[in-house]
């Protein structure tokens, strides 16, 4: 970290980000502690009048701390953009200073909330590698302050001076490269995985002791379940019963989905991705507008994602990876980091072509062929390690306990695992085709990386002694925004892909973030 000048002028925030840093504490509370969260509703909603009153207490004291560490932090809360620098004051408690180069810094976003919108003001959100935060956000700056600062820093920042073959700039200024109408904000939530996310919150639910149980025995005290039964039985019998649950169920994870696309459409309504010399802007949102934008150099891969749902509307949904921030690349860490994607949803084939050459000019992405990994070997180490222990212990204990025919059950299991391998082995595929780089994953669904090889920061090769006499190796492709991994696959193949990676790293001027 650079000396801090004599001489800076700093800044101060509007008051109005008091509301930005309550909210923001409010997030992590809720996202770190969401156990304890539901654990605190269910005791209340269980417990009795002076255990209500102490948990009452408990909120108000929480909520009054909460309420004067925001205003603290806002109030110790400091910028100031000088030379090619942003500088930042931040901490109640523990005081932090940070200063990071224009060079380094990955996109900018600008958003404007609900509640700072009637006052004129924005959120200016710096992501940044290899920095010791995450991600710099001035929080309740005027909106032509926080366009004008976004200008400013993009137009000082390290802009590539060899590109490419083929990948000079000819992109208009201000040109409109992709929107996305409702329909296919729709579309596209429909796609994202939202129902794993329940199944994820469901599942910590049930792993909270009491907490499933007192639920359950509030829910029993304030609703007769049998009293229900009754009337359904009634209504239509034992089978109008059954099928009015089995409706039931159906609206429920009918719901799932409209959820996701209702998230979706408040995020990203009125997509527009435009494209001003190297500098790429993507505006979205309903209720809270994002601006964010991203210069081209800083992409290290494209991943094109398409699950069942996607391919039934025939979409594909693009993520733009990054450098992530606050990755110590310096040291030699690989970066690993939330903010560091850059979405474009819901494309159709056409589109999809048009956009991967536009980020990654020269890129044949449809002249790729995959090759494939070896397939006896990647079966035969799944199901003799991962399935058939497991497998084995379980329906040898239900033999032993409950009944010996449970001894069938194995032959099924094995059935149904090699179905499932198989499809996996299937979707594994890698490619090389120009300067560019294909790695294909999958299941149900497919997922596609695209990377340049300069970009490749380091190559690893293992091998066990089973794979060495079979000619086989473990690929592991290290960028600076993710890892690769290809198993099982042949050696030979694993060392060109690395052997032409580190040529076009060692002969390339180019920055890689």
């Amino acid at each position: 970290m650079s000396e801090t000048p004599s001489n800076l002028n700093w800044q101060r925030t509007s008051p109005v980000a008091v509301a930005f840093f309550l909210l923001n504490g409010a997030r992590k509370i809720v996202s770190n502690g969401l156990p304890a969260v539901a654990v605190g509703v269910a005791a209340y909603a269980s417990g009795s009048g002076i255990r209500k009153s102490w948990l009452l207490a408990g909120l108000l004291l929480v909520s009054v701390i909460s309420v004067a560490g925001s205003i603290l932090a806002w109030f110790r809360f400091r910028f100031c953009i000088v030379d090619d620098r942003v500088w930042v004051r931040s901490g109640v408690l523990h005081r932090e200073e940070l200063s990071v180069e224009f060079g380094r810094v990955q996109n900018i976003s600008i958003r404007e909330p609900v509640y700072m919108r009637p006052f004129g003001l924005a959120l200016l959100s710096i992501d940044t590698v290899g920095s010791g935060q995450k991600e710099i956000v001035l929080g309740g700056i005027k909106k032509d302050k926080a366009i004008e600062l976004r200008d400013m820093i993009l137009s000082k920042a390290r802009v590539v001076t060899e590109d490419l073959p083929g990948e000079e700039d000819c992109s208009s200024d201000n040109a409109l490269l992709l929107s996305r109408s409702p329909r296919d904000i729709i579309i596209y939530g429909l796609t994202v995985n939202f129902i794993l996310w329940v199944l994820i919150a469901v599942g910590a639910f049930f792993g909270t002791p009491n907490l499933a149980e007192n639920s359950f025995s509030w829910l029993g005290t304030k609703i007769q379940i049998q009293d229900v039964l009754t009337t359904i039985e009634s209504a239509g019998g034992l089978f109008g019963s059954i099928l009015i649950l089995i409706g039931l169920v159906l609206v429920i994870f009918l719901l799932l989905p409209l959820i996701s696309v209702l998230g979706a459409l408040v995020r990203h309504y009125g997509y527009r991705l435009s494209v001003e010399g190297e500098t790429y802007r993507k505006n979205s949102g309903l209720l809270t507008r994002h601006d964010e934008s991203l210069k081209r150099h800083k992409i290290q891969a494209v991943v094109l994602k398409q699950n069942f749902v996607a391919r039934f509307f025939k979409r594909t949904n693009m993520y733009l990876r990054i450098a992530s921030a606050g990755s110590g690349v310096e040291n030699g860490q690989l970066p690993t980091g939330p903010r560091t994607t850059f979405l474009v949803p819901a494309l159709h084939k056409i589109e999809l072509t048009e956009l991967v050459a536009e980020f990654f000019p020269g890129c044949e992405f449809d002249a790729v062929q995959f090759s494939r990994i070896n397939r006896r070997r990647f079966s035969t180490v799944i199901l003799g390690w991962t399935v058939l222990p497991p497998s084995l212990l379980v329906t040898g204990l239900l033999s032993l306990i409950v009944s010996w025919k449970f001894v069938f059950v194995l032959p099924i299991v094995w059935a149904l695992a090699g179905v499932i391998i198989s499809q996996f082995w299937h979707k594994i595929g890698y490619g090389v085709v120009g300067d560019y780089g294909f790695v294909r994953h999958g299941f149900v669904g497919t997922k596609i990386t695209v990377f340049p090889l300069f970009k490749v920061q380091r190559i690893d090769i293992r091998q066990t002694p089973g794979q060495r006499r079979r000619g086989l190796a473990h690929l592991a492709v290290h960028l600076a925004s993710h890892t690769l991994n290809i198993p099982y696959m042949c050696v030979q193949d694993a060392k060109k892909i690395r052997d032409l990676a580190l040529y076009h790293v060692e002969s390339s001027n180019r920055a890689w973030y």
